[in-house]
């Protein structure tokens, strides 16, 4: 029942008529990964249903806006765009290619926008999965509009860091390995620390799980004790909070792509088709992170979406702990 109610709530009334409409095979995809991402807000996350931000959906020649239009429909309304760029509901202009990302409008979910290009765009782009191209952007989509549950926490502290610290507006979670990718101290301890993850994630026993997530913990914050301070000192609390979102983002993937109600992969190929090239500092280290969290803290989405949420080190302190 819930999941045809969630069929229901996700069926697409008519585009306005115009030059512009969906190619079927995009269409279809767009719809079915938005309720895809209806179930895993509510089976996985475990959160109640908020609000679809507006939704952008891209292809080579038009922009497809999608807004919901009651409990039982989205409206789209398409136009088309100049060739290679399309301008975005902010203002801002981006060129075709293979795009998705969440945007906040003033911190409020319901008021920003989550613009994705279409896998005909991804297709001639390029991209492939072994999974294959339109799973590999359900977890992509799912991903960047969990940030979307995100932006009440995010926003407001990434402004006040700002303020604090002196950044923009564009401050990234591809910063900090930018800044500190070239210190070969550095990366041999991120990657140690990121091993270390892994290695809890896969321990044989929840015990031997909890001993490897100390020490992961310890490598994290001997890591950010020796390279975090001074004129360095902001890149304490960005790491808490990229690893967090991106952490959950990975993690996101990965439980949909296992999970029955998705395509049912196996552990090895769902991990595989989640970290790809393992480029992406936080993305990879998160996805471990979140894969211990969720071995060893019960009901760990209650702290991570509280009204004041528990973080990735504090999570992964948890794990660490053990039951109490």
């Amino acid at each position: 029942m819930f999941l045809w109610l969630t069929a229901l709530a996700l069926a697409a009334a008519p585009a306005k008529s115009g030059a512009c409409a969906f190619d079927s095979t995009d269409k279809t995809w767009i719809e079915q990964a938005l309720r895809n991402w209806r179930t895993s807000e509510s089976a996985i996350l475990k959160l109640k249903p908020a609000p679809l931000p507006t939704i952008v959906a891209i292809d080579a020649s038009c922009t497809h806006i999608g807004r919901a239009a009651s409990r039982a429909a989205i409206r789209w309304n398409s136009t088309a765009h100049p060739a290679g760029m399309v301008t975005l509901p902010d203002g801002k202009n981006a060129p075709i290619g293979p795009i998705s990302f969440a945007a906040p409008d003033n911190g409020a979910a319901r008021t920003g926008f989550f613009a994705i290009s279409l896998p005909s765009v991804w297709r001639t782009s390029g991209v492939t999965s072994e999974i294959g191209l339109e799973q590999l952007m359900d977890g992509v989509l799912l991903h960047e509009l969990m940030h979307t549950r995100q932006f009440y926490f995010v926003n407001p502290a990434l402004t006040a860091l700002g303020r604090k610290y002196h950044f923009g507006d564009d401050m990234s979670d591809d910063a900090l390995q930018d800044k500190f990718k070239s210190d070969s101290a550095y990366v041999a301890a991120y990657q140690a620390e990121t091993d270390m993850l892994y290695a809890a994630a896969a321990a044989a026993s929840d015990a031997e799980a909890r001993r490897l997530a100390g020490k992961a913990l310890a490598m994290m914050r001997a890591r950010r004790a020796r390279w975090f301070e001074a004129e360095n000192a902001q890149w304490e609390p960005l790491d808490d909070i990229f690893l967090t979102m991106e952490g959950l983002g990975q993690w996101l993937a990965y439980a949909w792509f296992v999970s029955p109600q998705g395509p049912g992969l196996d552990h090895q190929a769902a991990i595989a088709a989640v970290r790809r090239k393992r480029n992406l500092w936080t993305q990879d280290e998160g996805l471990g992170l979140f894969l211990v969290i969720d071995r060893l803290v019960p009901r760990w989405q209650t702290l991570a979406f509280a009204k004041h949420p528990a973080l990735a080190e504090a999570l992964l302190a948890k794990a660490a702990d053990g039951p109490r």
